[in-house]
């Protein structure tokens, strides 16, 4: 990998930016529009190119996972915050505490709704799928 030259490697960072287009990527490298698309072909069968493309490709994805694990704790607070304000709708609350009880692994395994009238009065209706366990 320490052998590969500049040009190939703007090719691999400008085949990752544009989506994996090596044609895209071999002109924005500096190669002649004319021999674009069979350079970036042939670059991407270079053991080399190949190395650097999966090395690159790692550590952006690393980077990737830090910043998103730095901004989880962020979004976990923003839904406590919302699952906490006594001044948010109610509905706001409930979708706040679903959404971290989903991310924390304790997915509802089947279909339950709740409607609640204006009289007070609970209507639970299970799908057809909970009917048939509790019967059984």
């Amino acid at each position: 990998m320490a052998d590969l030259r500049p040009q190939a490697m703007i090719f691999v960072t400008e085949y990752i930016r544009n989506g994996n287009n090596a044609t895209q990527a071999a002109i924005a490298a500096g190669y002649s529009e004319r021999t674009a698309s069979s350079q970036g072909s042939r670059l991407l069968k270079s053991v080399e190119v190949q190395q650097f493309l999966n090395k690159t490709e790692q550590n952006l994805n690393k980077d990737l996972r830090v910043m998103f694990a730095d901004h989880a704790v962020n979004a976990f607070n923003v839904l406590l915050e919302v699952m906490n304000d006594p001044e948010a709708q109610h509905k706001d609350k409930l979708v706040a505490a679903r959404d971290l009880l989903d991310r924390a692994g304790y997915k509802p395994t089947d279909k339950v709704v709740a409607d609640v009238n204006t009289e007070g009065t609970i209507q639970i209706v299970f799908s057809d799928k909970m009917k048939k366990a509790d019967s059984s």
